[in-house]
């Protein structure tokens, strides 16, 4: 999504853009400049926050992610923070 949302009321349910078992990726960005691609799967949905187990991450599997996953709130989601791109589809 292009569109910065900023308040709760502006921002669209996360059950109008993502389901449970879609295949999603976020970008970290280190201070230092590199750049890590997570890549994971909605493992619970609702509409203000999502839960997502990270199982790879630029590509490689890793094992000890499959044990871990985040819950984020929709306007992590939609925005990002400093060191997080917003949450997006994988094609």
């Amino acid at each position: 999504m292009d569109k910065k949302y900023k308040k709760d009321d502006e921002e669209p349910s996360l059950l109008d853009v993502f389901k449970q078992g879609d295949r999603v990726k976020q970008i970290y960005y280190d201070p230092e400049g590199y750049e890590k691609v997570y890549s994971g799967k909605v493992i619970n949905i609702k509409k203000h926050c999502m839960a997502i187990q990270w199982e790879s991450i630029n590509g490689n599997p890793k094992s000890d992610l499959n044990e871990k996953y985040s819950v984020c709130h929709v306007y992590e989601v939609f925005n990002g923070d400093r060191y997080y791109s917003p949450i997006t589809k994988e094609k």
